[in-house]
């Protein structure tokens, strides 16, 4: 074996190729050059690595990474990887934004530093061009380019790597219009910035803010291809999915991410501040909170349909939507039973983006004679015969009362109806605010499958979530019990109503051995 020393030269030449070959150990040689914070090597480090360096490899060329703040991820991502890909082909041309230009050039000027350290030239002398040194892009001799742009002003360059940092502002994600803007602009303008469709790559790296966000349209759409990484501060029972590369977070629940960074003692600090909805999204990934949320999940009940109570006296709510359309809102209707304590069971259920024709339950024949459905409010009508009905006293009810009136004339359907009024709870935390104090005291019972899966998964990301319509619609029983409506009566009393046929004679319940209010 020979005991030759390795001339200058041939070390260099082992660092070059060794720090090439492996992004996880660029980091951390590189790590002191951009960050005065000396290097805490951590598992994430290299979780992140490997899926970048899968990016460099063309493995994957669509990749996702939702992790927390202050996991270095916009100087791992953003700063360090287009520096990185320089080692291995100087001519990659690499196009980085941000919610602001500021941080996009903050990245930008970073990497521009680490290039042109004596470390780095040491190992890889690559030269910039001094008419492409600016503060926002610069480009090599070897025709590789770096630019940094805001993301709401992505037009004109075109790169083989994509990188999206933090696209959303904290503040900014909050506004409907804003999210809807910002991920507008990423389903349509951020896939004309790159070179080759099949070849190049998009990486986007962010943290949580709504289920809107542009992580959420990522996630909707499983054709646009992402692989997902997403890494919670803190592990949790059921861990995401396996990434392309095969990636699972095998931390036991409540394991953190990086403790010596983030103590249990600093986490809990960032609880109190944030607030459960902030801390959820930020540091878990999740728009809404396992727990601590408006609605928390183990405050409901599931039951068997066998084991609905006999003795209850029933009601119908609704919220709609008569658009129809496929993305918009939904029309519900639900029939709730109540029983001597008060407690709710919810029975039966139609929801669905529709027309208010179909949303009722009515066809027209061919003759134009209204034929009744099995689905809609007027068939839950029928089947449950509900005291009352109490639909929203908004804007869309005083728009489709007539349709409504009409309908039940034509199918013989006759119910008590009562618009809520809104009374000062116009938003809806407020609306929800009865509804939310009976599922804390355990009085709300869901049945156990679709109809009761689908109403938990809209709470518990309430006021966050995509759609509100489940709970706009549920909350108004509690806001029924709340106003002293008849579900006070005692189920072991019959009560007849009489009929009033006078300005509006569909308020008011028909007499009849099967209908009571």
């Amino acid at each position: 074996m020979s005991d030759r020393r390795l001339t200058q030269a041939e070390v260099l030449a082992a660092q070059r190729e060794a720090y090439s070959r492996s992004f996880e150990k660029f980091i951390a040689a590189a790590w002191s050059i951009v960050d005065p914070a000396p290097f805490k090597p951590n598992w994430h480090v290299g979780v992140l690595a490997a899926h970048l360096q899968a990016v460099a490899d063309g493995r994957i060329t669509r990749l996702l990474i939702n992790i927390p703040p202050g996991t270095a991820k916009s100087l791992i991502v953003g700063v360090m990887f287009p520096a990185w890909l320089w080692t291995r082909d100087a001519r990659k041309r690499i196009i980085s934004a941000s919610n602001s230009l500021n941080l996009a050039s903050r990245d930008s000027r970073k990497t521009r530093n680490l290039i042109t350290s004596a470390w780095y030239q040491r190992l890889w002398p690559i030269e910039l061009r001094d008419d492409e040194n600016k503060k926002t892009a610069f480009e090599n001799s070897h025709k590789g380019a770096r630019e940094a742009m805001s993301f709401t002003s992505m037009t004109g360059s075109r790169g083989n790597i994509v990188i999206l940092d933090d696209v959303h502002t904290v503040n900014g994600a909050k506004s409907a219009a804003d999210r809807r803007a910002t991920v507008e602009t990423f389903l349509e303008a951020v896939p004309n910035r790159i070179n080759d469709p099949e070849r190049d790559s998009i990486i986007v790296v962010m943290q949580r803010l709504h289920e809107e966000d542009v992580s959420g349209a990522i996630l909707d759409r499983p054709d646009l291809g992402y692989s997902h990484l997403c890494i919670p501060m803190e592990a949790e029972a059921e861990p995401f999915p396996a990434t392309e590369i095969g990636w699972v977070d095998h931390r036991e629940p409540g394991e953190l991410l990086f403790p010596e960074r983030f103590t249990p003692k600093s986490i809990a600090k960032l609880k109190a501040s944030l607030g459960p909805f902030a801390y959820a999204g930020q540091y878990q990934q999740r728009p809404a909170p396992a727990t601590d949320g408006y609605f928390v999940r183990d405050w409901f009940h599931r039951y068997d349909p066998a084991d609905l109570p006999k003795a209850l006296n029933y009601y119908m709510t609704s919220d709609h939507a008569p658009g129809g359309n496929a993305k918009g809102d939904w029309n519900v209707f639900r029939i709730w039973g109540v029983d001597v304590s008060r407690n709710v069971w919810l029975v039966d259920s139609f929801r669905k983006r529709c027309l208010m024709d179909e949303a009722l339950g009515i066809v027209r024949g061919p003759d134009g004679k209204v034929i009744l459905g099995q689905t809609g409010a007027i068939p839950l009508i029928k089947k449950w015969k509900p005291f009352g009905w109490y639909p929203e006293n908004d804007g869309t009810w005083v728009a489709i009362k007539s349709f409504v009136r009409s309908a039940m004339l034509d199918t013989e359907t006759y119910c008590r109806i009562e618009p809520l009024i809104l009374k000062g709870a116009g938003d809806k935390e407020g609306k929800a605010q009865s509804y939310q104090a009976m599922a804390s005291m355990g009085m709300v019972h869901l049945p156990k499958g679709q109809v009761g899966d689908d109403a938990l998964a809209e709470y518990v990301q309430f006021p966050l979530g995509k759609h509100d319509d489940q709970v706009d619609c549920d909350s108004a029983i509690a806001r029924v019990i709340a106003e002293a409506m008849p579900a006070y009566v005692p189920t072991t009393e019959k009560f007849r109503g009489l009929a009033d046929y006078g300005e509006n004679p569909y308020e008011e319940a028909l007499t009849g051995s099967d209908l009571a209010w």
